[in-house]
């Protein structure tokens, strides 16, 4: 029997004899990536999926591994889905993002909006205008496998992907390994207030770097066997980031002290 066969006959089998779906398999990155996953299985995008979970009556599982190897293992069907992804041309070799009408990725089905911010040493002069850098001249920091090193490759700097922790990556900063960092946001300001000591020694440009949507991407695999099942996962995705109850958790999770 063909094995896309065998494996779909499988799948309706499974939804037989549970009466449901069966178990999705998500993955995510392993580290903290405040405010939407953290390593102690907290995190807006959890409580949004969880939502998504009860309200198509889902089995989801989620399994935290380093963000290439997640992206990896979606491609290669090892997982059903893989967040929270931004959108680049060569990912869609990996899976499948919620697309609107035009074929474009749907930012209306979008798990989050995040912004990426340079951190420089204090007293620096390394600068960023929204067009242009401006007395950078070493290596900027960037998380392994994240898609900000492509702004940055953009413009001509030199990109230090060695770590995959934040943490890592400040502190290559402050001892002068780098000479700027990248990071998402809200999660670069996490781990600063988590460290004071390092809060004292780095800072933020005002400017954002970049702004932009992030998704959960799906499975090819899943797409060729239940591809109602995947629109309606997405649609369920903006329908829940906009009730009442998911914002509602969003003003508590954000009001809840610091590390």
């Amino acid at each position: 029997m063909h094995k896309a066969l065998q494996y779909c006959l499988l799948w309706a089998l499974a939804a037989a004899c549970h009466g449901a779906q069966p178990t999705l398999t998500f993955c995510h990155e392993d580290q903290n990536s405040f405010p939407w996953v953290m390593t102690d299985g907290t995190g807006l995008n959890l409580e949004l999926l969880g939502l998504v979970q009860q309200a198509l009556e889902l089995q989801l599982t989620y399994v935290a591994v380093p963000w290439k190897r997640c992206l990896s293992g979606l491609e290669q069907g090892l997982y059903d889905g893989a967040f929270a992804a931004s959108f680049k041309p060569e990912r869609l070799q990996m899976g499948h993002y919620p697309v609107d009408a035009e074929g474009h990725p749907d930012v209306l089905r979008r798990l989050h909006t995040s912004r990426y911010s340079l951190y420089r040493r204090a007293g620096s002069a390394v600068s960023w205008d929204g067009q242009r850098f401006s007395q950078l001249s070493g290596r900027v920091g960037s998380l392994s496998g994240f898609s900000i090193r492509d702004l940055l490759l953009a413009h001509g700097l030199e990109v230090d992907e060695s770590s995959r922790d934040p943490l890592a990556l400040l502190q290559m900063l402050v001892h002068g390994r780098v000479e700027a960092v990248a990071l998402q946001t809200m999660r670069g300001d996490f781990f600063l207030k988590a460290n004071p000591q390092l809060s004292v020694r780095v800072e933020k440009l005002a400017q954002p770097l970049e702004e932009k949507p992030y998704y959960l991407m799906l499975s090819k695999g899943l797409l060729a066997r239940d591809a109602d099942l995947a629109e309606r996962i997405w649609n369920e995705v903006q329908h829940q980031r906009e009730s009442a109850t998911y914002q509602a958790r969003v003003t508590a999770y954000l009001a809840q002290p610091g590390p």
